[in-house]
């Protein structure tokens, strides 16, 4: 015991005599640093619960080179498949020699499991078993922190966003950062002259504070169809840029929305900038084609600029010397302007678009929300690109009419058909449901906004929705009918709009912007559906929106109302559902010229429609709409009744009538009206018995 007391004491009096000396320097190099401790981010959830991105312990992982280096083949054939990467990019990692410190850390933290593997691979060192005397475990060490996982990858990747050191760089991860982050706390270690934390000399000085939880209204069944019906769109068409929307059209909820190209945001470095950077459904802004053309009939018919059943002739339309054509380039005949848009006549829209100029124009643009963002809970919203003052001459109002030369986004045409889908209320788009503190507690949740209310009539509502429907199942004149689902009524309309290429200003002839947006059931919208694919790769006779966008935003009508529980109304055979589910009838006007009132009310009930008639004697010579145009059952015909036809008519008095009346009357008479204010008609410029000449404008003021 002497012996071995005596070793213990000489052993000591050597280490200070011989060592004594570089000791204290070492320790003398030895930092104490102090260091924010990173707090557990917030979950993010979906509208059912379900983590969609949340955070589990994690370290930082550091490794000494000096001993590993030599073995770094070897290390890396047993290491890579530990922390899932390439044996090639671990080589070139641990055989590093250009830092001024032996010490690398790994790029991205690992989990307790894989620090758990690491720590035993280093403990048993078999890549050099031979090499005892090397304590390998103090050449790793391991720093705690947090690890941000995704468990569905690039399920809704773009709306969620992704996490680099700590904060979040885009979608739901940046617009919540904030709350999502929590207050870091502090920890202190002590750390070699390398930069290294000394082993065992980490403490937590103050503990951190978790972020708040953030619910999403995204559905992760109806999401799942969009990611499904998405990932066949890119297989089949590899198109540059892809999005599709789904909406609550009475709340303005997004529940499900995707975007192409996207990203694992498990792996985002390896992910392209575009992807990263761009979130299509929200960020972009392009041409929409004929999806446009539903809102600029709403403004029409609502300001009384044309009548639904008012026809014109299809084909072609000269404008300041420019000629635009029908995309079948010769046109239908004579058609009504619901039958321009079934037809998804340009050169309908055109003429809607003039007979509702600019002033009317600018002011349906701001009241559909185009003119603005439409200040959805996601960053980077782009908006919309139209016309300037000083540049809206006929041609950019016609090409503005079917939605070429002005741009808006997808979350702007979804704002607006939500207002069309649900009876006239423009509702701000939002994906936050609520907000949780870690204690569950709510602290902040989304109510939905109306925006606006009351610019759109229920008739206007009616007569567009209908015309919709009509696009979709009118077998004569509807051009969409790939987008009807037997037993139900799908409102929809197709898009294809030709892309500008930058470097000269003119459009490509071989690249399109093709979409479809709509909505079921038409009666009583659930969702509203809009699938936009720019460029898809196929030939420009097969680039249609009815080809390439209406297949997928079928597909997702019809699972959501399946999973909606909403059982059909009509029949469920195809035969039968071009009828519109039996819902809306549509007859013939007949020829009543030369009918008296009474012949001509006869005529008119057995079609089962009304009319309604100036004069007080003689037959019918004027009607309007004329005969042989398709209208809705339960419609109202006018009639002027005269002894004989002439250039003159007596002015009947408009006092009383709606402005719909008031309009479709002066239009039987060969008039124009010139309405101001709403309501019923209070006042008239002609007096009631006054002869006019065919042509004439009448100016009426109308009061609630």
């Amino acid at each position: 015991m002497v012996l071995c007391l005596a070793a213990v004491v000489f052993r000591v009096y050597d280490v200070q005599q011989v060592y004594g000396g570089s000791l204290k320097k070492a320790a003398d190099k030895v930092i104490d640093v102090t260091k924010p401790l990173l707090a557990p981010r917030g979950a993010i959830l979906d509208a059912q619960g379900n983590e969609i991105a949340y955070d589990v312990p994690a370290y930082y992982v550091d490794i000494q080179l000096q001993h590993l280096r030599p073995y770094a083949d070897q290390a890396a054939a047993i290491l890579a498949p530990i922390l899932g990467t390439t044996e090639s990019a671990l080589v070139a990692l641990l055989s590093r020699d250009d830092r001024p410190s032996e010490w690398i850390q790994l790029p991205t933290p690992v989990e307790a499991t894989v620090k758990e593997k690491l720590a035993a691979a280093f403990d048993a060192h078999a890549w050099a078993p031979e090499a005892t005397k090397i304590a390998w475990y103090n050449d790793i060490t391991f720093t705690p922190t947090e690890l941000r996982v995704y468990p569905y990858d690039e399920f809704a990747a773009n709306a969620i966003g992704y996490v680099s050191k700590g904060t979040g760089q885009s979608g739901v991860e940046l617009e919540y950062n904030k709350l999502l982050a929590g207050t870091n706390g502090v920890m202190s270690y002590q750390q070699d002259p390398t930069g290294v934390p000394l082993p065992g000399s980490v403490h937590i000085t103050q503990a951190a504070k978790p972020g708040d939880n953030v619910q999403l209204t995204i559905d992760d069944t109806i999401q799942g169809y969009v990611e499904h019906e998405m990932d066949n769109l890119m297989a089949k068409y590899h198109p540059a840029h892809a999005a599709i929307i789904v909406s609550d059209p009475q709340t303005g909820a997004i529940l499900a929305i995707s975007s192409r190209p996207t990203f694992n945001p498990n792996q985002y470095w390896k992910a392209s900038l575009d992807a990263l950077s761009q979130n299509w459904a929200v960020s972009s802004a392009f041409e929409p084609g004929s999806t446009f053309k539903p809102f600029v009939l709403a403004a029409a018919l609502q300001t009384n600029s044309i009548g639904l059943y008012q026809t014109f002739a299809s084909g072609q339309i000269t404008i300041d010397n420019q000629t635009i054509h029908d995309w079948n380039y010769t046109g239908w005949g004579t058609l009504t302007f619901q039958q321009a848009l079934e037809e998804s006549s340009n050169v309908g829209f055109s003429k809607i678009a003039l007979a509702l100029g600019w002033p009317n124009m600018n002011k349906y643009l701001n009241l559909f929300g185009f003119t603005q963002p439409t200040g959805i809970d996601l960053p980077n919203e782009a908006t919309s690109l139209l016309f300037p003052k000083s540049g809206q001459g006929q041609l950019e109002l016609a090409t503005a009419g079917f939605g070429q030369g002005i741009a808006v986004t997808p979350l702007q045409q979804i704002a607006a058909m939500d207002a069309i889908a649900n009876g006239g209320k423009l509702m701000r788009p939002y994906i936050m449901q609520k907000i949780t503190a870690p204690s569950g507690k709510v602290v902040q949740e989304t109510k939905p906004t109306v925006v606006r209310d009351g610019f759109l009539s229920q008739q206007v509502i009616d007569e567009v929705r209908q015309s919709m429907v009509l696009d979709v199942s009118d077998p004569k004149h509807g051009i969409d009918s790939g987008a009807a689902i037997p037993g139900y009524q799908v409102a929809g309309k197709t898009g294809t709009a030709q892309i500008v290429d930058p470097a000269t200003g003119q459009y490509y002839s071989n690249r399109f912007e093709t979409s479809f947006i709509g909505f079921a059931p038409a009666n009583n919208p659930k969702v509203v559906v809009y699938v936009t694919v720019y460029w898809p790769k196929t030939a420009p006779d097969e680039a249609w929106g009815s080809t390439v966008a209406i297949p997928p935003a079928r597909a997702i009508l019809q699972e959501c109302l399946n999973y909606y529980h909403i059982p059909p109304t009509g029949s469920v055979s195809v035969a039968q559902e071009t009828q519109g589910a039996g819902q809306v009838q549509y007859v013939e006007t007949p020829n009543i010229v030369g009918m008296t009132s009474a012949q001509a009310k006869e005529a008119l009930a057995k079609d089962g429609l009304t009319g309604m008639f100036v004069g007080t004697s003689g037959t019918v010579t004027r009607q309007w709409p004329q005969a042989g145009i398709q209208v809705a059952k339960g419609s109202k015909l006018y009639g002027l009744l005269q002894n004989s036809a002439g250039t003159t008519i007596v002015m009947p008095n408009l006092t009383g009538l709606s402005l719909r009346d008031a309009t479709n009357l002066l239009a039987a008479l060969g008039l124009n009206i010139h309405p101001s204010g709403s309501g019923y008609v209070s006042s008239q410029s002609v007096a009631a018995g006054t002869t006019v000449h065919i042509g004439s404008g009448v100016d009426v003021t109308l009061r609630p």
